[in-house]
C-alpha cells in the first residue's frame, strides 16, 4: 500500500483557509495531513493519511459550527460543549464536569475548545514546519500555549505544551485531549493496544454498557454486566452490538501509549503523552445506544483520551482528595503528546520514524 504512493517530500503549512468563517491552518509532509482550527479551541479536526485520503478522526454528521455565529435559544446551559461537538482532538481545559469554582461558573469541559485562539507560524521550510497557538479563558486564570511540529519523512505529529498561572492564587486543573475515532476509520472494528496495566468501568454509566459497573480489570480482561468474559481491546465492527461505555486505564510507565489499529486497511494510530500529567487514558465509546440528546441514535465514536484525572459528577470532592492537578500561584507546567500513524508490511510494523 505505501509502497506504491508517490509524493512530494517535504513539509508545508498555510493559514489562507477558514472554515465558517474560523481561521484553519494546515500542515503536511508527504505522510500526513493536519488540519488545525485555530479560530475554534485550537481543535484537531482532520488527521489525514495521505496514501488513502482517510481521516482517521471521528466526524460526525454535523457541520463544525461556528460558536459566535450559531448559539442555542437557551445559552445558559452547562452542555454547550456537546451541543458544538461534532469529533475529531480538543483540548480541555480547566475542567471536566460542569461546576462552580470559587464564583466562576465552569460548563462541561471547560472554556478553551469553544473559544477563538491565536496563532503564529514560527518555522516554515521543507524538512520542518511548526505552529504556536495560545489563550486565555475568560472565566479562569490561565494561559495556555503550545507548538505542533511536523518533520520530513515522520508520519508524526509532535505536540509540546505550557500552562501558566497568571494569578496570585493556587488553582486546581483537570487537563485533558478529548481524542475520537470514528467511521470509515473503525467500520470492520479494530484494536486497541497500550502500556496501561489497569482498567476501571465507570458506574455512572447507562444500563446498555459493555463492562460490569465499577469494577476494576487487569488490561484487556472484563467483565460484561451479565458476567461473560470480553476482551476490552477488541473494538467490534459497526454494525454490531449498540452500547455506550466509559472506563479509566492506568498504570502507565513513564512515557504513556496506546495505538489503535482498524481491521480493514491495518492502519495504526499511536499516541504517547507525558504519565505525570496525563495519570490516567479515558475510553469512550458512543455506538448507537443512546436514543436521546445529544447523540439521537446516530453516534458512533471510540474516544481514547489522555486526561490528568478521572471523570466524577462532584469534581469539589475529586479537588479535596487531591486527585487533581495543582498549579500554584504563578506556577508554569510544560507536557508533551504526540501522535504516530505506521502500517504494517509483511507482518512487519512499517513507520518512518524511530
Amino acid at each position: 500500500m505505501a509502497k506504491s504512493f508517490q509524493a512530494d517530500k517535504s513539509c508545508s503549512i498555510t493559514d489562507s483557509w477558514k472554515l465558517n468563517e474560523m481561521p484553519v491552518v494546515y500542515m503536511e509532509n508527504e505522510w500526513i495531513k493536519v488540519g488545525i482550527l485555530a479560530g475554534r479551541g485550537s481543535d484537531i479536526f482532520e488527521f489525514i493519511y495521505k496514501p488513502l485520503g482517510l481521516n482517521l478522526l471521528l466526524r460526525l454528521d454535523k457541520d463544525i459550527i461556528n460558536p459566535q455565529q450559531i448559539f442555542t435559544q437557551n445559552r445558559g446551559t452547562n452542555t454547550q460543549f456537546e451541543d458544538y461537538y461534532y469529533g475529531g482532538w480538543q483540548e480541555i481545559l480547566p475542567n471536566s464536569a460542569p461546576m462552580n469554582y470559587r464564583g466562576a461558573s465552569l460548563g462541561q469541559h471547560g472554556e478553551i475548545s469553544l473559544i477563538p485562539w491565536e496563532y503564529a507560524i514560527i518555522k516554515q521550510d521543507k524538512n520542518e514546519v511548526c505552529l504556536k497557538l495560545w489563550t486565555r479563558p475568560l472565566r479562569f486564570p490561565i494561559l495556555i500555549e503550545k507548538e505542533l511540529t511536523l518533520k520530513i519523512g515522520d508520519p508524526t505529529l509532535y505536540i509540546t505544551e505550557l500552562l501558566t498561572n497568571e494569578s496570585d492564587a493556587d488553582l486546581d486543573i483537570m487537563w485533558g485531549h478529548h481524542i475520537a475515532f470514528g467511521l470509515p476509520f473503525l467500520a470492520k472494528g479494530g484494536t486497541v493496544k497500550t502500556n496501561a496495566k489497569w482498567m476501571e468501568a465507570e458506574p455512572s454509566m447507562p444500563t446498555q454498557r459493555q463492562f460490569s459497573s465499577g469494577e476494576k480489570f487487569e488490561w484487556p480482561e472484563a467483565v460484561s454486566p451479565s458476567g461473560i468474559k470480553v476482551q476490552a481491546n477488541e473494538i467490534e465492527a459497526s454494525d454490531q452490538n449498540p452500547y455506550s461505555e466509559l472506563a479509566y486505564l492506568s498504570g502507565f510507565g513513564d512515557d504513556a501509549w496506546y495505538s489503535i489499529r482498524d481491521a480493514e486497511n491495518q492502519i495504526e494510530y499511536k499516541v504517547t503523552w507525558d504519565a505525570d500529567t496525563f495519570k490516567c487514558l479515558w475510553f469512550w465509546q458512543e455506538r448507537y445506544a443512546t436514543q436521546g440528546a445529544p447523540w439521537w441514535g446516530k453516534a458512533y465514536a471510540i474516544a481514547l483520551e489522555p486526561w490528568s484525572s478521572k471523570w466524577t459528577a462532584d469534581p469539589q470532592h475529586a479537588i479535596d482528595r487531591g486527585e487533581w492537578l495543582k498549579l500554584k500561584a504563578r506556577e508554569k507546567k510544560s507536557t508533551w503528546v504526540s501522535a504516530l500513524i505506521s502500517i504494517p508490511e509483511q507482518g512487519e510494523e512499517k513507520t518512518s520514524s524511530s
